[in-house]
């Protein structure tokens, strides 16, 4: 089984990266064209690197037991991004950051998408409550693949852990459901459009881990 290393990746700052219902449901159950004027090259001052240039991602770690190429290692790396970004965005919202939620097209799209924006209006709303940090782990790269006639892989379906014991979305005034375990697997589906990496999908595997 290998190992993805937790390692930083990088991506030119200005470039935004492309990055929860089932989620919700789970807990209730209980489980920016311009170019410059060229100059002589001898008026033009040294370009020196500034760290605005450039933004950094910590890629999570996960297993696989997939033998991943080159190119299907670096198609992970782009979902994990969006993966990382999605729950930022998703615990800052979901806490009453509210604007966070202008960020969600960034890493989700499709019904994963329409899926937390729903959950964020509710909470919103008051009508429901959110509580504490989801939080994935065991994260495991199940699959890397290519559709829609793509050359390069722009599929990736990554399983991992939650503990729903550390988190809650219920309906104001009213205590969660308890859980008969409070492990479950979950899967998303995140794929590549136009050069960015969205989740589009998310699916409860299993009330376990």
């Amino acid at each position: 089984m290998k190992t993805g290393s937790s390692r930083p990746f990088r991506r030119p700052a200005l470039i935004v990266v492309a990055l929860f219902g089932a989620l919700a449901l789970v807990a209730l159950a209980g489980c920016a064209d311009s170019s410059p004027v060229a100059a002589p090259t001898s008026t033009l001052p040294e370009q020196v690197p500034s760290e605005a240039a450039t933004a950094e991602v910590d890629i999570p770690e996960y297993e696989t037991e997939l033998d991943l190429t080159a190119e299907e290692e670096e198609a992970v790396d782009g979902a994990l991004e969006a993966f990382e970004g999605y729950f930022r965005t998703v615990n800052e919202a979901y806490s009453g950051t509210f604007s966070a939620a202008k960020e969600f097209p960034n890493y989700a799209s499709g019904d994963a998408l329409e899926s937390i924006n729903g959950d964020v209006a509710v909470i919103k709303d008051g009508s429901f409550d959110f509580s504490g940090t989801v939080a994935p782990s065991m994260i495991k790269i199940d699959q890397v693949g290519s559709d829609d006639g793509a050359v390069e892989p722009n599929t990736v379906t990554v399983q991992f852990c939650f503990d729903l014991s550390k988190w809650s979305l219920a309906p104001h005034d009213e205590s969660p459901t308890a859980s008969a375990s409070d492990l479950v697997t979950m899967q998303h589906r995140i794929r590549k459009n136009s050069d960015t990496w969205k989740v589009s999908e998310q699916t409860l595997r299993e009330r376990k881990c």
